[in-house]
């Protein structure tokens, strides 16, 4: 299915909200923005006495051989391409998911984890005031 690019900015939910911009589209429906998906799918419960879903167990334990590879390129969070920003907002959760989304995601769409997750720490930071130019044309 496709969506009229009439309805452009003026979605939100589980798809994001169309506005072409994949830093936000984790914004829960508060407005939120958040890390963890678990924590943005249950944000957008249509009833509120279903229970929360619960983060998956270990899903690097899973997919191990994607593990060396999401620790090397998810190390970017903690290096110096960042350290403006580590004083400013605690890089250990998006680190973490960071791990664990792109061992999930390896059956195709292994960067755009990656990616998105990253992008959502340099969301964060550049709220936090420090803006973090972080992409380059070997990474995302």
């Amino acid at each position: 299915m496709r969506v009229s690019p009439t309805f452009k900015g003026k979605l939100c939910g589980l798809c994001g909200n169309y506005d072409g911009n994949i830093k936000n589209d984790f914004n829960t429906r508060s407005k939120k923005l958040v890390v963890e998906a678990v924590d943005f799918g249950n944000s957008w419960k249509v009833l509120p006495n279903c229970p929360d879903a619960k983060s998956p167990v270990n899903t690097c334990g899973s997919y191990s051989h994607r593990h060396a590879w999401a620790l090397k390129h998810c190390s970017i969070i903690k290096s110096d391409v960042f350290a403006v920003c580590h004083s400013k907002v605690d890089q250990t959760k998006y680190f973490d998911a960071c791990v664990r989304d792109t061992c999930t995601c390896n059956a195709g769409g292994d960067c755009e984890c990656f990616c998105s997750t990253v992008a959502a720490y340099a969301a964060a930071c550049n709220e936090a005031g420090a803006c973090v130019k972080w992409r380059t044309p070997t990474v995302c």
